[in-house]
């Protein structure tokens, strides 16, 4: 018996080769073809209509394009319009003119890494004791950020951190004193050579009188820093390179790591937005060694931002943003951003608990940042999973996708120009349950239509059985006669 398609009333089975078949093979589409070719367009055309709705979500096709034509809007570093000059004055100071002829065009890339242009900075810090290492730490911070404000009628600071005794003892760690000996006169890093290391001593010693002044009075001149910044920038370079050696990793906050967080939470704003090498969570997780203080760029999407206030320390942090972002690279694990500030435009995207609200920026409506910072630590944090750690990045954002603010300084509400988030929301809520709605009703009617064939089938085969009739006395006789019948 050939089976008859529910498509069409073609038989299933495939037609034999052969002129004499050629009938089977010739199919006449009837009304019940056509039915299903314009059940099937409507459901294509209803497609279409959906997609078109949906296209201009950005989110939807973006992956499938260059990443290098994605906005991103740069974030500049959180300061004050009076100060910003100020503070791009105060960069070139930190370089200033009567250094060694090591200076060349790229500058701007040694203002945040200046510890490899005195050799002896590292070898200070190395003698110091943790205590006079905190102390030169708390005073360079102090002097930094009274330096990198205008100087304009400005009294005089009180003096933190170094006292006469700590500057004394300073100045035997840099120059300590030592027999004189036959090699004195060709020794390089005597106070009379020419060479780089002599020359930035006796800078550094010069500083030092200027440093021991102030603590011999008590308070200083606020242009103090663009005095001593050309051997004091290599100075804190080294002191944050000791600090990040004493952090433990592994483990929770612990006294030993306050040094590094801070000091990388205060000089966060010296790092330039093109530093670092962008990655992702894993390798900071499996060669935590390899990265700790190294500058590394971070990309994806932010899940949770948390303000915490911070606990009493040397550098004048009194507050910071605990940032939770999954990085772009694929993965799930998050690797957490701490910044001392948050862009307005990041913090009025925010909701009341922190996560990033979708509806604020339909440019930007995944979240999509990028930070610079350096790494720190592997901190460990309770999971779905269970105990589970995350890198820690001390640092700041430095670009979002998609997020601008306006004249009036607040963010638009839609950035292609047209109705408001809210409204293009409720639109598409009504799009996807009309949508739903009309898949319902499509499939009820197929149904129907499938019941009604099916109850026609029965009937006609009920019909077609009745009409056929067994004469069961002719078959008996006809049997009874083949039996009589001589072979």
């Amino acid at each position: 018996m050939r089976i008859p398609s529910q498509f069409n009333d073609s038989s299933l089975y495939r037609p034999r080769r052969g002129e004499k078949n050629a009938k089977k093979r010739t199919s006449v589409p009837g009304a019940a073809d056509n039915r299903r070719r314009l059940i099937r367009l409507g459901v294509v055309l209803l497609l279409v209509i959906v997609v078109m709705r949906e296209a201009r979500r950005p989110g939807l096709y973006q992956t499938f394009f260059d990443a290098q034509e994605e906005t991103w809007v740069e974030i500049e570093p959180a300061t004050t319009p009076a100060l910003a000059l100020a503070q791009r004055r105060d960069a070139s100071s930190d370089v200033p003119a009567n250094r060694p002829a090591r200076e060349d065009a790229n500058s701007s890339a040694e203002e945040t890494s200046l510890a490899a242009t005195w050799d002896a900075a590292p070898r200070w810090v190395d003698a110091m004791e943790l205590s006079l290492q905190r102390s030169w730490i708390q005073s360079l911070i102090q002097l930094r950020s009274v330096g990198r404000q205008s100087v304009d009628d400005r009294p005089p600071v009180e003096w933190v951190g170094l006292s006469v005794e700590q500057l004394d003892a300073s100045v035997e760690r840099l120059m300590p004193k030592s027999p004189p000996r036959e090699s004195d006169a060709s020794d390089s890093n005597s106070p009379g050579s020419d060479s780089p290391d002599s020359q930035w001593n006796a800078e550094a010693l010069a500083g030092l009188q200027a440093l021991r002044a102030c603590a011999a009075a008590g308070e200083c001149e606020p242009g103090l820093w663009n005095q001593i910044s050309s051997w004091a920038v290599p100075l804190l370079d080294a002191l944050e390179t000791a600090a990040y050696r004493r952090v433990n990793d592994g483990t929770f906050w612990t006294s030993t790591d306050s040094d590094a967080f801070y000091l990388g939470l205060a000089r966060s704003d010296q790092l330039a937005a093109d530093q670092g090498v962008t990655t992702g969570t894993l390798p900071l997780l499996q060669q935590p060694e390899v990265y700790r203080g190294q500058t590394v760029r971070l990309v994806g999407r932010l899940q949770l931002a948390q303000k915490k206030t911070a606990q009493p320390n040397r550098v004048a942090v009194e507050s910071y943003w605990k940032l939770w972002i999954i990085p772009a690279d694929g993965g799930i694990r998050p690797t957490i951003l701490m910044t001392r500030q948050l862009p307005a435009a990041i913090a009025d995207s925010l909701t009341s608990d922190g996560s990033w609200d979708r509806a604020s920026n339909p440019a930007n409506p995944d979240g999509q940042i990028a930070a610079v910072g350096r790494f720190i630590k592997r901190l460990p944090y309770r999971s779905s999973i269970g105990a589970d750690l995350a890198p820690v990045v001390i640092g700041r954002l430095v670009a979002a996708k998609g997020v601008a603010t306006t004249s009036d300084g607040l963010a638009p509400r839609n950035a292609d120009g047209g109705p408001d988030a809210d409204a293009d929301h409720v639109a598409w809520i009504t799009g996807i349950l009309i949508a739903v709605l009309a898949g319902i009703a499509l499939a009820g009617w197929l149904m129907y239509r499938s019941a009604l064939d099916a109850k026609r089938t029965r009937n006609l085969r009920r019909q077609a059985g009745d009409d056929v009739q067994l004469d069961l006395d002719a078959l008996t006789n006809h049997d009874s006669e083949k039996q009589g019948t001589p072979s």
